[in-house]
């Protein structure tokens, strides 16, 4: 009877240890499989803010470029070819900007362009559209001129201060003025270039 008791005693602790082992074997490898979820949740997770970063990056990247080419073509338009006139000005607007300046509104028959709004007139660059106007005999009247948007730009007298500028126009001729106490003649004429680029030519 101790015999039998004694065996009995020793597989009954046999058969615990084996069933410890067991638990313990499941619940290691069940937190070996949540650790491995959570790395690869965390690997997603990370891959998704690079490629969201990576995205915004490179949309910043395009806008900066679309803004910077937006700049570069308010300075860099050049003179148009000789024979080429602006479009058909007759009951269209001038543009709202050209480059710093933006259009303040009319004053008498000219739009006035200006880098500050509260400018005086002397501070402003003023352009009107003279239906019918003979382009060939406006330009005659230029002194020390350079080429200008699809004319040119010159002193209304010789080493005057009043500059002006004559653009060909299919209907007529735009008029450009300004004070050489406040812009050169080579900046009206880069003002000129992105009117006629502007308002289009043919």
């Amino acid at each position: 009877m101790l015999l039998a008791g004694s065996l009995a005693l020793t597989l009954t602790a046999c058969g615990s240890s084996d069933d410890a082992g067991a638990d313990a074997s499941t619940a290691a490898n069940e937190a070996a499989a949540v650790e491995t979820v959570a790395a690869t949740e965390d690997a997603d997770a990370t891959a998704t803010e690079t490629e969201d970063a990576d995205e915004s990056g490179a949309e910043d990247i395009e806008t900066d470029a679309a803004n910077d080419s937006n700049a570069d073509s308010a300075t860099t338009a050049t003179p148009a070819p000789e024979g080429v006139m602006i479009s058909a000005m007759s009951g269209r607007d001038l543009p709202e900007k050209l480059g710093e300046y933006t259009n303040t509104g009319k004053d008498g028959d000219a739009d006035w362009y200006k880098l500050n709004e509260e400018d005086s007139l002397l501070k402003a660059i003023g352009v009107e559209f003279r239906e019918g106007m003979n382009y060939e005999m406006s330009v005659e009247r230029l002194n020390e001129t350079v080429p200008a948007g699809t004319g040119l730009c010159g002193t209304t007298l010789p080493g005057g201060t009043s500059l002006a500028c004559y653009l060909q126009v299919t209907d007529g001729t735009v008029v450009v003025s300004a004070e050489a106490s406040f812009i050169s003649k080579e900046d009206l004429a880069a003002f000129c270039n992105e009117l006629a680029a502007q308002l289009g030519t043919e």
